[in-house]
């Protein structure tokens, strides 16, 4: 399952499955379950779907214990998930990255190499959005970059190869 994914089908079985909220308040460190005392899941939604702010508190404490959540959500306890990307690179490493990438642009700018189009950008973003090593912040777990950025210079490859430099 996907980061991006666990909240809204967290949320979606509050609603619908009245184990799962015992099975989530039982993996979950006292001070959540305490939360969940204060906000009765009908308490958490307004008529029209939306996150009462009692809700919105518990959402957050959620989003702060996600692998808790997600084990829940998957019924295999409080284990750690293998399925998570792993970390992003550090900032070094990043800031490495970037320079790399600034540079090999200026250099394909001043060989008046070709812009990509916007059908190209496209396509290497729709590429990072179904691959597991997106993060929910846009940053590829295995180079770092913002891949939003990183799909606009035409000098830049996948680091896992899933689309070349053009």
């Amino acid at each position: 399952m996907k980061t991006e994914d666990i909240l809204p089908e967290c949320l979606r079985r509050l609603r619908t499955d009245p184990d799962f909220e015992r099975r989530l308040r039982s993996s979950m460190p006292r001070e959540v379950q305490l939360l969940f005392d204060a906000v009765s899941i009908e308490g958490m939604f307004r008529s029209d779907g939306t996150l009462t702010h009692s809700g919105a508190e518990l959402v957050d404490e959620l989003n702060a214990a996600l692998p808790v959540v997600e084990a829940t959500l998957d019924g295999i306890g409080a284990r750690e998930i293998e399925t998570r990307p792993p970390a992003a690179p550090g900032l070094l490493k990043r800031a490495g990255s970037l320079a790399h990438a600034i540079g090999a642009e200026t250099k394909a700018m001043v060989q008046r190499q070709p812009m990509l189009s916007a059908q190209q950008v496209a396509a290497r973003l729709a590429v990072c959005a179904s691959c597991d090593r997106l993060r929910s912040n846009r940053t590829c777990a295995q180079c770092g970059c913002f891949v939003d950025a990183k799909a606009r210079f035409r000098s830049q490859t996948c680091p896992l190869r899933k689309w070349p430099a053009k």
